[in-house]
């Protein structure tokens, strides 16, 4: 089965202490001491800086872990849809940005419902986005608040910094049922980086882009209090520049392959695994694993980074996971006296997607369960 196993097949061998040993494989873990220095490092950061952190939690889509990072200081967390925002609503956290645009009539009106559950509010990046946003606000009674997102150099969705977001600033300040709450960015270009130096590049255009863009609606006699930036590669260099208010990384509470790559983060700082039994020797130097593409992901880095080896790497031997299939993995290790049956843990290249694939996250402590981390949202979302 891809991902981690589902709560209803776990069985007796995973409650609660049980020794890691005797899990069945694939599973993903979290090692919940990693995941714990983690959350405390970003909040520790976010109030040295004084910041607002907001967490995205599409890196973990779990009650448990935004739970923590709530507790530690976070301030409202990030999703990236609107099952995502309904899905933390529906267990009681009610402080939400969605940092996405979304499009036609049938979201804003769900947008606008989710209001009566909490504050859930949108990222806009044109006009008739906010004009239909307001429209379904104002047809449910309620107030939407809204975000303008600015590309910072990702050319993905949102306006550069200029004329035509201080224009659009004028505009929703005129409608009646949004709420303008400020500006927000996301540098993932910064995957991309060849070295830590472009990385502290990115980062600081990303925050001289987002504090623009506050500076020229502001000269529009138009509020803007929040200046909100994103991305763990570039957020210890974008989130403690002047004129930043709010910080949303997601995946430093795991950790990965990737950010290590880019020099954010150690090897020992990542708590996300997943543990795999070698299932195939069929030749003197292959090794085949019962983890493929369902659950590792065929992750390089979804903004271009071709630094990576491989598709994971083995804690104890530094293992390469060379090729994919649905449900298998393939090792090539000439020298090696690993053996049908043996488990292999991996460090993997994105702890983002590898959660999103699983239905479970398995929380272990000095090598017992501890905790089970069921995933809210699977998929994409909506």
């Amino acid at each position: 089965m891809g991902g981690a196993v589902p709560p209803a097949t776990l069985g007796a061998s995973t409650a609660l202490g049980t020794a890691i040993e005797v899990l069945d494989t694939p599973v993903v873990v979290v090692d919940l001491d990693r995941l714990d220095r983690n959350v405390r490092a970003m909040a520790d950061l976010a109030a040295g800086a004084g910041v607002v952190l907001r967490p995205h939690t599409k890196s973990h889509k779990t009650v448990a872990v935004a739970q923590r990072q709530l507790a530690a200081g976070a301030r409202g967390i990030t999703v990236a849809k609107l099952d995502e925002a309904a899905a933390y609503l529906s267990v009681g956290i009610d402080d939400i940005f969605v940092a996405n645009e979304v499009a036609g009539p049938r979201k804003w009106a769900r947008a606008a419902a989710l209001q009566e559950q909490g504050t859930v509010a949108l990222g806009v990046d044109g006009l008739a986005a906010a004009r239909g946003l307001d429209a379904a606000a104002r047809a449910r009674g309620v107030a939407i608040p809204v975000l303008i997102e600015i590309d910072c150099g990702l050319h993905r969705a949102g306006l550069p910094p200029g004329s035509a977001v201080a224009e659009l600033a004028e505009a929703i300040a005129a409608l009646q049922h949004l709420d303008l709450r400020g500006v927000f960015t996301h540098a993932g270009h910064a995957y991309a980086a060849r070295d830590a130096a472009e990385v502290q590049r990115i980062g600081q255009a990303e925050a001289h882009a987002a504090r623009l863009a506050a500076e020229l609606i502001r000269g529009r006699g138009v509020p803007c209090p929040v200046v909100s930036v994103g991305s763990t590669p570039t957020i210890r260099v974008a989130g403690v520049q002047p004129g930043v208010t709010e910080i949303r990384p997601g995946n430093y509470v795991f950790f990965d392959r990737m950010q290590v790559a880019l020099g954010a983060a150690r090897s020992e700082e990542c708590a996300l695994r997943v543990i795999t039994t070698v299932i195939s020797r069929p030749t003197a130097s292959r090794i085949v694993v019962d983890g493929g593409s369902k659950t590792f992901a065929l992750d390089r880095g979804a903004h271009g980074l071709e630094t990576l080896v491989g598709f994971g790497q083995d804690d104890a031997q530094g293992l390469i996971l060379e090729r994919l299939s649905e449900e298998h993995g393939v090792l090539e290790a000439a020298s090696t006296s690993v053996v049908v049956g043996d488990r292999l843990c991996f460090q993997v290249n994105h702890a983002c997607t590898v959660a999103n694939l699983a239905d479970l996250l398995v929380g272990v402590r000095d090598g017992r369960v501890a905790e089970l981390m069921p995933v809210l949202v699977r998929g994409g979302g909506r």
